[in-house]
């Protein structure tokens, strides 16, 4: 008969061992996936990190830096312009597609039971020197994806695209699933080597280069010349930045064929004073006209709302000699052209009538008549002119009270008779744009010339009129002092114009904003 050993040995001793096989395959199981994690991260070069595994329930845990990176030097780090190497194949390290200056800020644990689910934290790194160095690199952004992190933030779908490619055919910036961002801005790197296009020869965001007018009767700079032999300089860069809310220009150098010399211009007159307000726009404007990567940075309000409103009376315009008459609608009263010579006639007829009179008179008797005639004529000559000269002189004032109150022309008219004036008195060149014009205004503003001032106190002006709400005729008399500064400043405010219609002006604001708001994101 079959008794209880027997049960235990041929029925007990194999459900036990059923029983082990799972903690045998667990732990098994285990040791192969920490081998396979060891493995990926001795091949993604992370050595920092460690690793151990409980055998029994097969969860192994990794341990992971987590790093704060910054981009390189682009002046002295050749680095900066190639790829990684070796770049991370493991999720959430697309940020190691470039090279960085990096260090550790902390760690991460994960626990994983599958080889598959590593993954490496996410990099924390300046929004705003991301976006940067990436558009150094050529990217160019995407307007309706910036506008929606502007308005959206964090719930701004996954997925978003912020940058584009240089072809814009791909998404090199955008949106990430949060992981472990712990309220951050997570994002996701993508770049191909075929789109490095660039290099240390091209300025990087934010700077802009001008070239200098080719005049060999001036010096550039006191600076230069008291350093004799001084390289006369071609060009000048300076950077933009900010300077709370409000762009200013910072760190000008000379160049000559696009190298930076020894010495830079003084730019302490263009922190005070009136140059202060408007250079640094005008530096803007000029850039965005040219398409520059000044993404950063945007007009003011107060500058929009001047550039796109009508400001300047078509009367004021014809009263300078700026405008032909026939060219501006209807302003002044017009007057009888013949009412001068209907005058004089008059008075002549009364004269011959007076000297017939006489001729009829004894030699006496018309020596005085003669010598009353006279005196009536020279006092009616006094009076005469006393009311001329009044009459020239209400009507004089009258004409500015019109012209000042005639209907107002857009930015683009006005631009366009500045430039037909200053073309057709040779005060620039026949094919001179109005770039062209502001290009060589600001560079004469960097170097303090005496015209460049003059136009920064006629933009101070036109501001004051426009907030006003009109002109006055102190207005057009100080415009009657400055014809010259008046054409320079309206070429001016018609690149403000011009740039203010651009998409570049919006996608400056968006991407101001956003990086206002999110100092530091997760990429990943």
């Amino acid at each position: 008969m079959t008794n209880a050993s027997d049960i235990i040995t041929y029925i007990g001793i194999p459900l036990a061992v059923l029983g082990v096989l799972p903690i045998i395959y667990t732990a098994i199981n285990s040791l192969i996936t920490i081998r396979k994690i060891k493995q990926s991260l001795r091949h993604n070069g992370l050595f920092e990190a460690t690793t151990r595994s409980s055998l029994m329930s097969g969860v192994v845990e990794v341990t992971l830096p987590r790093f704060n990176i910054t981009p390189l030097d682009r002046e002295e780090d050749t680095e900066y312009w190639k790829l990684n190497r070796r770049p991370s194949t493991l999720k959430g390290g697309t940020w190691t597609i470039f090279n960085w200056n990096s260090f550790i800020t902390g760690s991460r644990l994960y626990r994983l039971q599958y080889s598959d689910d590593l993954q490496i934290p996410q990099a924390e790194i300046d929004l705003e020197e991301l976006l940067a160095f990436l558009l150094d690199r050529g990217a160019v952004p995407d307007v309706k994806g910036l506008h929606m992190l502007r308005v959206s933030g964090l719930w701004t779908p996954t997925g978003t695209s912020l940058l584009l490619s240089p072809d814009t055919l791909f998404k090199v910036l955008k949106v990430s699933v949060p992981n472990d961002s712990d309220g951050v801005l997570s994002l996701r790197l993508y770049w191909n080597s075929a789109w490095d296009q660039r290099d240390p020869s091209q300025l990087s965001p934010d700077w802009i280069r001008l070239q200098i007018p080719v005049n060999p009767e001036e010096t550039y700079d006191d600076a230069l010349e008291q350093q004799p032999p001084h390289p006369k300089p071609t060009s000048i860069r300076f950077r933009l930045s900010h300077v709370g809310s409000s762009v200013s220009i910072s760190r000008a150098l000379w160049e000559q064929e696009n190298k930076p010399l020894a010495s830079s211009p003084s730019l302490d007159h263009l922190r005070s004073g009136p140059a202060s307000n408007w250079a640094p726009s005008i530096a803007l404007a000029l850039g965005l006209s040219k398409s520059l990567p000044l993404y950063n940075h945007h007009l003011d309000n107060f500058l929009t709302a001047l550039a796109i409103r009508d400001t300047v009376p078509c009367g004021v315009l014809v009263t300078l000699g700026l405008l032909d008459e026939s060219e501006a609608p209807p302003w002044e009263t017009k007057y009888d052209p013949n009412e001068h010579h209907y005058k004089q006639h008059s008075s002549m007829m009364a004269k011959s009538s007076t000297r017939t009179a006489e001729l009829s008179m004894s030699p006496e008797l018309a020596q005085i008549a003669r010598r009353k005639r006279q005196a009536k004529e020279f006092n009616q000559f006094v009076e005469h002119s006393r009311m001329d000269r009044e009459q020239a002189r209400e009507r004089r004032s009258k004409r500015q009270r019109e012209a000042v109150g005639s209907s107002r022309l857009d930015a683009v008219s006005v631009t366009n008779t500045a430039l037909k004036w200053l073309r057709t008195a040779k005060l620039v060149d026949k094919d001179a744009s109005v770039q062209s014009i502001v290009e060589t205004l600001l560079v004469d503003l960097i170097r303090q010339k005496e015209h460049a001032m003059s136009v920064c106190n006629v933009l101070k002006r036109w501001r004051e009129w426009t907030d006003r709400g009109g002109m006055t005729i102190d207005d057009l008399e100080f415009l009657e002092k400055n014809k010259v500064p008046l054409c320079n400043a309206a070429c001016i405010m018609g690149l403000f114009r011009e740039v203010c219609t651009k998409e570049e002006s919006t996608v400056a604001l968006d991407m101001r904003e956003c990086v206002q708001h999110w100092k530091k994101v997760r990429l990943g």
